[in-house]
């Protein structure tokens, strides 16, 4: 059902219900959907910029949106989700450099933004484009009077989002209606979602997995609570509200403190790889949550799917699980399919993948062949059915002759009891071409950790050095930073201390 259509029944049915929360500010169906009907109204009377890559219907405008978690920012986000209007979202964090290039190839009809955004602003000055400060008045005197919502075309596009995968420039990708209405009837049954799934999102709202979680809760009909920005003792006091959680692992793991929440039923993590010693917190943090844990991407949407139980899950926990609802995998190398357990590039067939990239990616991440889809990740298909991940496409290490995948040794790592963290990189070697460097967090013994590896992969696979970090750095969407980690590898920053045997 298009959301549109299930923010008006609620608004109508349930009118005092709570919609969205952040921190103090709250609002009910009837609230959200009156705002939705205002901001539609005013952002149908804007004139429209000259932009070419990016065809939307009659009386549909694009607005950019770069306001982190402010409280403005689902009012914003849900009316790109349930009106003609699209939004494309720009990182807060980005530098203005990267903002002015992305607004000059794609103008926006309005920026939405913060008043401490001054280059940004200025940015938008020059190009003609009316930046909106929402945390001062011009917001509200922007806004006027209600108009009805129209019918929105499935085929339309709502969002411009980026993905830099393993370029520094973002490529942008547009992402059509109907791919997340066919997702959303997808995940509903995949998470075992209700109108009672009231949902914490701790993560950053210009992200995927919080603004599909957001789309999930308001198209339940259930409240959705996030935080302006992360802070434990306001998160426990949302959590005492819910009954799920999304998160990335990264935050997961910093919501596991304190005593056991027996409240949250249901967990959606994806990402980055749920490691066993992550996983068993949780289920120890959570005792009454199933945890769902997907593998996907920004152009592809969901891929793959593990639901781990309280003392078991669906597939292997080695695994990315087994393919979504209406998703088709298929582990092709040269146009045909590798034998099972061969190891392939990741190809999906569904109707949740982009059609191509905006800009970028030309020469990485997304592609077609015929029906099939892929970003370049590289898997293999394990007897029981269910999918590995190995690394991406250029990201194969070459030591020795040999051909490895990193992520077949982080993987083999965080089954190391006290390994909490790992990334495995291929450094230039004079002799063997490059050699396997481990990355560590946890405090096992180095005898043990190469013990260990030594049982479960072959000789070539096994790092040369090793060292620990407690202090990793992520990007911005929680994953660790490889480009960093290569970099200190590089210069020999003493935040990497050397593994003692």
């Amino acid at each position: 059902m298009p959301l549109r259509h299930a923010l008006d029944h609620h608004a109508r049915q349930r009118p005092d219900a709570l919609a969205v929360a952040i921190s103090d500010t709250r609002l009910t169906y009837s609230a959200l959907y009156d705002r939705l009907k205002r901001l539609h109204a005013a952002l149908a009377a804007l004139p429209l910029q000259t932009r070419p890559d990016l065809l939307l219907p009659e009386g549909a405008r694009n607005f950019a949106l770069s306001i982190g978690n402010h409280a403005q920012a689902p009012t914003l986000l849900a009316t790109a989700l349930a009106t003609p209007h699209a939004v494309t979202l720009l990182d807060p964090h980005w530098p203005d450099a990267l903002h002015q290039r992305v607004l000059a190839k794609l103008p926006p009809d309005a920026l939405f933004c913060l008043s401490s955004q001054t280059g940004l602003i200025e940015a938008a000055k020059r190009l003609g484009i009316p930046a909106i400060t929402v945390d001062t008045n011009a917001f509200e005197t922007f806004l006027t009077a209600p108009e009805d919502i129209p019918f929105t075309d499935p085929r339309a596009i709502f969002m411009v989002g980026f993905t830099s995968g393993t370029t520094s420039e973002p490529k942008a990708f547009a992402r059509a209606r109907h791919s997340w209405r066919a997702s959303l009837e997808a995940s509903r049954l995949a998470f075992a979602l209700t109108e009672q799934s009231h949902t914490f999102v701790p993560g950053p709202l210009s992200h995927g997995i919080t603004l599909y979680a957001l789309a999930e809760t308001l198209e339940l009909g259930a409240a959705f609570h996030a935080l302006p920005k992360f802070d434990l003792a306001e998160a426990h006091r949302a959590m005492a509200h819910t009954r799920r959680i999304v998160a990335v692992p990264s935050l997961l793991g910093a919501l596991c403190r304190d005593k056991p929440l027996e409240q949250i039923v249901e967990i959606t993590t994806a990402g980055a790889k749920l490691d066993p010693a992550l996983l068993e917190k949780a289920r120890s943090f959570f005792p009454r949550a199933r945890i769902h844990e997907y593998y996907g991407a920004s152009e592809l949407g969901f891929v793959s799917l593990n639901t781990h139980g309280r003392e078991s899950s669906s597939a292997p926990a080695y695994s990315v699980g087994r393919p979504f609802p209406h998703v088709e995998l298929s582990l092709r190398q040269n146009g045909q399919e590798v034998p099972q357990g061969e190891p392939g590039t990741i190809f999906v067939r569904g109707d949740l993948a982009i059609d191509g990239y905006l800009w970028g990616g030309r020469n990485s991440g997304f592609r077609r062949e015929g029906p099939w889809a892929t970003v370049g990740d590289v898997g293999k298909l394990n007897n029981d059915g269910s999918l590995s991940l190995l690394g991406r496409e250029g990201g194969m290490v070459i030591t020795a002759g040999h051909n490895v995948y990193p992520q077949e040794i982080e993987t083999a790592l965080a089954e190391i009891p006290g390994i909490t963290g790992a990334a495995v990189l291929g450094v230039a070697h004079q002799s063997r071409g490059q050699e396997l460097v481990a990355i560590l967090n946890g405090d096992t013994p180095l005898d043990e950790i190469k013990s260990q590896l030594a049982i479960r992969l072959p000789r070539y696979k096994l790092p040369r050095h090793f060292y620990r970090l407690t202090d990793w750095p992520l990007t911005t969407s929680g994953k660790p930073d490889r480009g960093r980690l290569m970099s200190w590898l590089h210069k020999k920053d003493p935040r990497l201390v050397p593994a003692a045997a």
